[in-house]
């Protein structure tokens, strides 16, 4: 049992990515880098650190990346494929569009949803000096998405514990009641033993 979740099993799943023999969700943390630079560093150390989500998660965010022969649209795009969530933070800069007029951040959101990816949004309340391209793409990501809003990494922080948390209840990688009548999907009738 958690004693952050007092009636709550806690189960890995078997997919994700393997870390220390246990599968691992990894999450890809997309924003505009200089916009959320703080951000980014606070919730890549908060994911990493925290003794339950740290079980279940590996965030990526691209400023870790050591660095490489391979062009940097490249490896983003590589890294949202390989993620099972999209963390997108979105705020008053859209970023420098390059592709198609398209910034990093967009082209990640629209790989992650093409590709069926979780996308767990989080918007910056502070809207006054925004910019017109990214007032277009939040506009287009709240059409696909719940989203919540936050004005510090502490709200930030929450929302994006509660996001998990459900992402958690909804994968039955913690459940909560007694654990005798949780249900095993993985069980075959040849789990059942006959005495």
């Amino acid at each position: 049992r958690s004693t952050l979740f007092p009636y709550t099993t806690l189960f890995r799943s078997s997919i994700g990515v393997t870390t220390k023999g246990f599968m691992k969700f990894q999450i890809f943390i997309s924003s505009v880098q200089r916009e959320f630079a703080e951000e980014r560093k606070q919730l890549f150390s908060y994911l990493t650190n925290d003794p339950i989500l740290s079980l279940f998660f590996k965030p990526f965010i691209f400023e870790n990346h050591p660095a490489s022969n391979s062009k940097t649209y490249d490896i983003y795009l590589k890294e949202v494929e390989k993620s099972d969530i999209y963390l997108g933070l979105l705020g008053n800069e859209y970023g420098t569009a390059s592709k198609n007029s398209i910034s990093p951040t967009e082209q990640e959101y629209n790989l992650a949803n093409k590709l069926h990816k979780t996308c767990l949004i989080f918007i910056k309340k502070d809207n006054s000096q925004r910019n017109l391209k990214e007032i277009k793409f939040i506009q287009k990501v709240e059409k696909n998405n719940v989203r919540r809003s936050f004005t510090d990494y502490d709200e930030l922080k929450n929302a994006v514990y509660k996001a998990l948390v459900l992402y958690m209840e909804e994968k039955a990688l913690i459940r909560t009641g007694p654990f005798d009548q949780a249900k095993n999907n993985e069980a075959t009738i040849d789990d059942i033993d006959e005495e």
